[in-house]
């Protein structure tokens, strides 16, 4: 017979330290009776010192998918999602990695990078605003 806790579905909440959303999100998945792993972005010596169960370097994506999938041998993982946009291209890596539900990383690359969206939404056919890039500083 299984325990309520191994009946649980368990997701991770990708959040930076700073986040002021990961309350919303906590609260969501309380209601849905999931249990939330949060990763957080924190340098692994950090996380070791600081004796955070799963730490990931947003700025290192491969190295952080790797250590979401070597966390989720050990503890299966049934979504993984971003709190902020920081980690939305993490977030989908690692699903990919993981055979989980995801959006593509090209799609969570272009949800942070407006010129991109709107070329590929332009390329695609889709209805976009005229644009055109500025160069930023001479």
């Amino acid at each position: 017979m299984s325990s309520e806790n191994e009946d649980k579905k368990r997701i991770i909440l990708l959040m930076s330290p700073a986040s002021y959303r990961g309350g919303a999100f906590l609260s969501a998945a309380k209601r849905l009776h999931l249990e939330v792993v949060v990763g957080i972005d924190l340098p692994e010596t950090l996380a070791e010192y600081w004796h955070v169960p799963l730490g990931v370097d947003f700025a290192d994506p491969q190295a952080s998918v790797q250590t979401i999938v070597e966390y989720a041998k050990e503890h299966p993982i049934t979504a993984i999602l971003s709190v902020d946009d920081g980690a939305s291209e993490l977030a989908a890596l690692a699903s990919a990695a993981l055979g989980l539900a995801h959006n593509s990383p090209r799609a969570a690359e272009a949800a942070r990078d407006k010129l991109l969206m709107r070329t590929l939404m332009s390329k695609g056919g889709a209805p976009c605003p005229i644009f055109r890039p500025f160069p930023l500083g001479d």
